[in-house]
């Protein structure tokens, strides 16, 4: 079996759980920022000292440390409305529409930027893909979810900036020779502005929160086990690809990991789920696969 097949295993697996881990968070009512904060921290220390461990430090400059930056407030700011998005809608509706609607903008954007042709696949992945919300937004469902229409606006939202995020990432691999370096500083460097925005959203009365008075000890075990496990499946997904891992199929497979936290939401959070939400999952899976 090929190396860079286990690592790509490892990566999906490790990512559906970071995913799970999220919604945790989200239905013990923490503030997806402090989270997903704390845990970049946790993965920023991490990447940043097994990088210069691992590859040295004299790549490092004022260049990295800005576009890493950039680019690690980027992929927080997704990760915060993801997270957001489950305080509104269930995993089981969630997931599914996410990684239909990301692959999709970043296919429209290729053909309106990039100049780039949809194959017969692609477009068929797209008709199947466009079935998902069918199957998934219903009026029973409307009245099931805390406030479906807030929670797809939010979902929206976040797949778009997930594709800004995977461009500049994309770029970032080119630009740089120290991957793991990179996305190092990218988790650390997102840290002091994602505290900032905590401590003014802070100041805010929100009523799903838990953890305004005092500090959160649950919350910072939750934040260092999602740190390391982020930092883990990043990782993995970065030596698939330095084992030669082929991109589309390495991508596929890893997009996968929506089954992952749909499933252990089901049997551990007991959310809802029908025969026509095990449909729903399977098309958005053939279409990943197809659009890919």
């Amino acid at each position: 079996m090929e190396t860079w097949f286990l690592w790509t295993v490892a990566g999906m697996i490790l990512a559906g759980i970071h995913i799970f881990i999220q919604r945790i968070g989200s239905a013990r009512g923490y503030r997806s920022n402090e989270l997903n904060t704390y845990s970049a921290l946790v993965s920023g220390l991490i990447g940043v000292t097994l990088g210069i461990w691992l590859e040295g430090w004299r790549e490092i400059s004022l260049l990295m440390i800005i576009v890493a930056t950039v680019n690690g407030t980027i992929y927080l700011a997704g990760s915060n409305l993801r997270m957001d998005a489950m305080q509104y809608i269930e995993t089981t509706i969630l997931l599914p529409l996410h990684k239909f609607i990301s692959p999709l903008f970043a296919l429209f954007i290729g053909v309106l930027f990039f100049r780039e042709v949809l194959g017969s696949t692609e477009w068929w992945g797209i008709v199947l893909g466009a079935t998902v919300p069918l199957l998934l937004i219903t009026r029973g469902e409307n009245e099931r979810q805390v406030n479906l229409s807030k929670g797809l606006w939010l979902i929206t939202i976040s797949a778009f900036i997930v594709v800004v995020n995977a461009a500049v990432n994309k770029e970032a691999v080119l630009a740089f020779e120290s991957v793991i370096l990179f996305a190092g500083i990218s988790h650390l460097g997102s840290v002091p502005l994602s505290l900032l925005a905590s401590r003014i959203k802070n100041r805010r009365k929100d009523s799903l929160n838990k953890s305004d008075s005092g500090f959160n000890f649950a919350l910072l075990r939750l934040s260092l086990i999602c740190g390391a496990v982020q930092f883990a499946s990043f990782s993995s997904l970065l030596y698939a690809f330095a084992n030669n891992g082929p991109l589309a199929t390495v991508y596929t497979i890893h997009s996968l990991y929506i089954l992952i936290p749909i499933t252990l939401s089901i049997i551990f959070l007991k959310e809802h789920w029908n025969k026509r939400k095990v449909i729903a999952i399977a098309a958005s899976v053939a279409a990943i696969m197809l659009m890919r």
